[in-house]
């Protein structure tokens, strides 16, 4: 017996609900992993400037180690680049909508005038935003260095098919980045009274990624747990901006944080932030990225 059309647009339902929490087999996300692989690709061919300028977004923010204007800061670099920059996506995602999604990967950088000297392993962050005209652009870049190179990624990972994410309707974007934003806060407020522990807890993905300049990043609840819960250390954290995507499922928000050491009371770091948020089926936002660089400290005036 053939399937009746009630029969066949229940099947259809549900088929897209779980090509919105699993990505597998998601175009949008494909042609997002594809685009981070040109963008590697015209870095070592074509050198890092010419890439970054032809991959990032006009009002891209790239972390020098502070936030500033990303084309600004590639335009003023030297040409031709001193150095060489090949990367690989080990991990992506994207929104349900397919206009906000992220890339994770080790990156390779060395001396062009000293091929054969050593070189320098860290992972990138790469935010992406889709334009009015359909192309992927990078919205902010970050990474971390770390003495040693990461295992080498083979196939991309993403999100595991069945995983329950939001499946809403398209949101007013601005409501939801104040939604996102007091999540933020209260993400702070936590920290400050019971540290990174106590915070991660609440609000961490049991899949999230740790960012930490000089090692390797952390992935999963637990393991950040288990990492962060003998720091005697408390941060706040000042945001410069977020974005949330057009469907309210995936978001960001960037800026600068401090630390304090509580058993001392002594400032101990200034640094620049990056935390890349989902919004779970139940529509709670969690944190599947979090990723801060030191800024070194200004020299005092004389």
């Amino acid at each position: 017996m053939k399937p009746t059309l009630p029969v066949i647009t229940a099947l259809l339902i549900l088929s897209l609900a779980a090509a919105a929490g699993g990505q597998a087999n998601n175009r949008n996300l494909q042609g997002l992993v594809d685009a981070e692989r040109a963008f590697s690709r015209m870095s070592e061919e074509k050198g890092v400037r010419e890439a970054f300028l032809f991959y990032l977004a006009d009002d891209s923010v790239v972390f020098r180690p502070k936030p500033v204007p990303g084309r600004k800061a590639y335009e003023d670099s030297p040409t031709p680049s001193a150095v060489s920059l090949t990367w690989s996506p080990a991990f992506a995602e994207v929104s349900a909508w397919g206009d906000i999604g992220y890339t994770t990967g080790p990156y390779i950088v060395r001396t062009r005038a000293k091929p054969d000297a050593p070189a320098g392993h860290g992972h990138y962050v790469s935010v992406w935003e889709r334009q009015a005209n359909r192309e992927w652009k990078v919205a902010l870049d970050a990474g971390i260095r770390h003495p040693q190179p990461g295992p080498a990624p083979g196939a991309v990972d993403t999100l595991p098919a069945g995983y329950k994410r939001w499946r809403g309707q398209r949101v007013d974007r601005d409501s939801e980045r104040s939604v996102l934003l007091r999540e933020e806060a209260l993400f702070a407020q936590q920290a400050r009274a019971e540290g990174l522990a106590g915070a991660f807890l609440t609000y961490a993905a049991d899949d999230i990624r740790l960012y930490r300049d000089g090692a390797l990043p952390v992935t999963g609840k637990a393991s950040v747990l288990k990492l962060v819960s003998s720091s005697s250390r408390k941060y706040s954290w000042g945001p410069v901006d977020a974005v949330v995507s057009s469907t309210g499922d995936l978001g960001y928000v960037f800026g600068e944080s401090e630390g304090v050491d509580a058993n001392r009371n002594a400032p101990f770091e200034s640094s620049s932030y990056l935390r890349i948020w989902r919004k779970l089926a139940g529509g709670q936002w969690r944190i599947v990225l979090d990723l801060a660089v030191p800024v070194p400290a200004e020299p005092e005036s004389n």
